[in-house]
């Protein structure tokens, strides 16, 4: 696991920002990309979904990196084999 430089710092997204001030929010949400880049990741994981969404559409498809919710990573860790089934 790996912390990336500005962790601190928010992907932009915070409720309804990236609605209310949508420039600085595709800002926060670029830098927050570039610096997970630069990580050099395998993975990358969020335990907010607003957090996860944020930092998808700035890393884009090419990324070609895998990005899930903290729950999502859990759930390999304990060898579930499928995806879950959305409850109903």
């Amino acid at each position: 696991m790996v912390t990336p430089d500005e962790a601190e710092i928010c992907c932009g997204s915070a409720g309804t920002y990236n609605l209310e001030r949508p420039e600085t929010a595709a800002e926060l949400g670029r830098r927050k990309a570039e610096r997970l880049l630069a990580t050099e990741p395998d993975l990358i994981a969020a335990g907010n979904i607003g957090c996860l969404t944020q930092i998808r559409t700035y890393l884009g498809p090419s990324a070609g990196i895998e990005t899930l919710h903290t729950v999502e990573v859990l759930d390999r860790a304990y060898g579930r084999s499928r995806p879950l089934a959305p409850s109903g």
